[in-house]
């Protein structure tokens, strides 16, 4: 999920222009090589807690993973089959949460004190540049530990908190930014964002991203299981297709099992989107 772009001087001189022009195509394909693993992706796995060998015995595409409980990407990248995966690291930008290392660095202060659904998790002021600084510090860390990018939730936070220069705009410019210092990492870094598929209207946010998740498309938006309305299920499909059409990989994430979880992957796939399925608890 990065959006860096290479500056290169050619000096004068037809011998020099040639070799130059026969070296940017294998340049150009490395850089892009973990972004379009991402857009290529048939198939992800999400999980959060518990027993993380387990993304080893899957053949998924892409794994997303929390670096801090995970600890370094190089052991996720290697699929069953002995493919490569691309492993995004996920990193909340919308909340502040008890357990974080930032926590010893002042985090605190950049909680609301409001929860938006998860004990020992608060909205974040997520337009204040301390908070701002400690998430793109955590993003270029998990670059370093070997990530392929970003998994950036609570990206809807905008809509519970308001910020003072208006919400969407700090969202979008907020998002900006981290797409900035992963790519500044990490030429190739993918970006990908969860939920908010509103802001995917704004043509500089889609600009900064790779691709966009969706929790909970068909059912659960309630966190009931049961089946989402059709207006909830039409809109969010039209805001996700025009990424998808954008050149964005779109994913999706249902936590249901049995029939109803093959249903909704069948029409998802139908969609061209990616879809998954976890426990709510993603352990």
């Amino acid at each position: 999920m990065s959006n860096s772009e290479f500056s290169r001087r050619f000096a004068a001189g037809a011998l020099l222009a040639v070799v130059s022009s026969v070296t940017l195509v294998p340049f150009a394909t490395t850089a892009r090589a973990d972004i379009d693993t991402v857009k290529h992706a048939k198939s992800w796995t999400y999980q959060l807690q518990g027993d993380t060998s387990r993304v080893n015995r899957t053949d998924a595409d892409v794994a997303v993973i929390d670096p801090d409980h995970a600890g370094g990407a190089q052991k996720y990248k290697a699929k069953r089959n002995g493919g490569k995966r691309a492993v995004l690291a996920y990193i909340s930008i919308g909340e502040v949460e008890e357990g974080r290392g930032y926590m010893k660095k002042g985090g605190r202060k950049y909680s609301t004190g409001r929860t938006q659904g998860w004990a020992g998790n608060y909205a974040a002021k997520y337009w204040e540049a301390g908070w701002k600084s400690l998430v793109k510090e955590r993003v270029r860390e998990a670059i370093r530990k070997g990530y392929d990018g970003v998994y950036l939730d609570r990206v809807d936070t905008y809509e519970n908190v308001k910020a003072p220069g208006g919400s969407k705009q700090e969202m979008v410019r907020f998002v900006e930014e981290v797409s900035r210092a992963a790519k500044g990492e990490k030429g190739d870094a993918a970006v990908v964002v969860q939920n908010a598929e509103e802001l995917l209207s704004n043509d500089r946010y889609v600009a900064a991203i790779d691709g966009v998740a969706k929790e909970d498309l068909y059912h659960g938006i309630r966190h009931d299981k049961r089946r989402n309305s059709a207006g909830e299920i039409n809109a969010s499909e039209r805001q996700l297709s025009r990424a998808k059409a954008k050149g964005k990989a779109v994913m999706v994430v249902e936590y249901l099992d049995g029939a109803q979880a093959e249903n909704v992957k069948a029409r998802a796939r139908s969609k061209g989107f990616v879809a998954t399925t976890a426990r709510r608890q993603l352990d």
